[in-house]
């Protein structure tokens, strides 16, 4: 694992090149892609099948069906999908709120089986107290099932004046090895 983490590190090292290079998209963009990378990574070695852009259909409503559904990983394990994963550098409360009503669609998709698990990879919270409480519930009340969130960084609140571009900053957004580890056995359950 030293070598996922260290490519991560690399990464987050780049970043204050690319926003001086290229701007705020573009860093906001190769942020994101940083935490994505790492899941991606971490999946890959344990053998596990992550899968971006792995589409399913939604439940039938009204005679409705969208067959674009899915979030960042969806992982496979022999085959069968096991984990749905969305990611974030900072899950604020609309990130949170859209990753909550991703999960309960396909959670009751025709195409995805009653036991996967989901959860929500990210670096930094930005949310509020009530919001990070509410939609992990409501997510419960829907589904019968727990959303695990796993903030990776060990500044585990957001601060806009340290961002992840922002070399001085870097320490800010080591791994936390304890919450890594702890994603790390959750996907191998």
């Amino acid at each position: 694992m030293q070598t996922i983490i260290e490519k991560y590190n690399q990464e987050v090292d780049d970043l204050p090149r690319i926003h001086q290079e290229s701007g705020g998209g573009n860093a906001r963009n190769a942020s994101g892609l940083v935490y994505e990378n790492l899941i991606k990574r971490t999946c890959d070695n344990l053998g596990l099948d992550a899968k971006k852009n792995d589409y399913v259909k939604t439940e039938e409503v009204n005679g409705y069906c969208l067959k674009n559904l899915q979030v960042d990983w969806h992982v496979y394990n022999n085959g069968v999908m096991t984990k749905a994963i969305e990611s974030k550098t900072y899950l604020d409360a609309c990130y949170l709120k859209r990753a909550i009503l991703d999960f309960i669609e396909l959670d009751q998709s025709p195409d995805v089986s009653d036991n996967v698990e989901y959860a929500i990879f990210a670096g930094q919270n930005a949310c509020g107290d009530a919001p990070f409480a509410y939609y992990p519930a409501f997510f419960k009340k829907i589904t019968g099932k727990d959303v695990k969130i796993f903030f990776v960084n060990p500044q585990r609140k957001r601060s806009s004046k340290r961002a992840i571009y922002k070399a001085e900053h870097r320490k800010d957004f080591d791994i936390d090895n304890t919450v890594y580890n702890s994603f790390i056995q959750w996907l191998q359950e």
